[in-house]
């Protein structure tokens, strides 16, 4: 059985997103103060499009609760 799980966190000043497909892992990091609802998606793309996927692919969402700037 395939797994797919897409991991995202921003609650601290760093915007990460990391992408699990089957044993590989493509990951982003960066410290990105107060610009993460700027760069969280095409962080998103470039992980995805580096394992020839697309959101349709994925099987699970992860990400960090907060709290943080960018949860509330």
């Amino acid at each position: 059985m395939s797994s797919r799980i897409l991991a995202l966190d921003t609650a601290t000043e760093a915007c990460s997103v990391a992408l699990y497909n089957n044993g590989e892992i493509t990951a982003d990091f960066a410290v990105t103060p107060r610009e993460h609802t700027q760069r969280i998606l095409p962080r998103c793309r470039q992980c995805w499009a580096q394992q020839s996927l697309s959101l349709r692919d994925l099987d699970a969402l992860a990400f960090g609760q907060g709290p943080g700037s960018f949860t509330g």
